[in-house]
């Protein structure tokens, strides 16, 4: 494996986990904490922020990390024919997915935070982050399977 190989791959993997990780304990501790209105407004958009521009920063690395892992891993069409090429395309869907929860999510509790309505922003959203947070676990699972050396 070259390092440039090397380097990316643990890049990619380094990020997924920590921004897996930030989404899953923001789901288990810092959204019920919004939810009962238990945290301020000010403090819960600093927070949200910080997790939405991971969130956009991972994109760029997971896009370039990833696609250059897919190109010189699957390059020969192993993609779309081998189970690990499929968990590869699984994952992909999986981020989108967890992206545009998280997004949607976001965008739709600083909107409430905005007008002050600190509990709405959290109960409204519950169910989202929650999804996120489990499809990010998800996300973990199916990297542990691809860690697998390649045949």
């Amino acid at each position: 494996m070259a390092l440039i190989d090397t380097a990316f791959s643990m890049l990619h993997v380094l990020f997924a986990g920590v921004w897996a990780g930030t989404t899953v304990f923001y789901a288990w501790r810092i959204h019920p904490l919004l939810s009962e209105g238990d945290i301020d407004a000010t403090s819960a958009i600093a927070i949200t922020t910080g997790l939405r521009w991971l969130t956009r920063i991972g994109a760029v690395v997971f896009v370039v990390t990833g696609g250059h892992m897919a190109a010189t891993g699957y390059g020969d069409g192993r993609l779309f024919s081998d189970p690990m090429g499929h968990a590869v395309l699984g994952m992909l869907a999986l981020w989108l997915v967890v992206t545009g929860l998280l997004e949607m999510s976001i965008g739709k509790m600083q909107s409430h935070l905005g007008d002050g309505r600190i509990q709405t922003a959290g109960r409204e959203t519950g169910t989202f982050v929650k999804a996120a947070a489990t499809f990010s676990v998800v996300l973990l699972l199916i990297a542990g399977y691809l860690a697998q050396p390649l045949a």
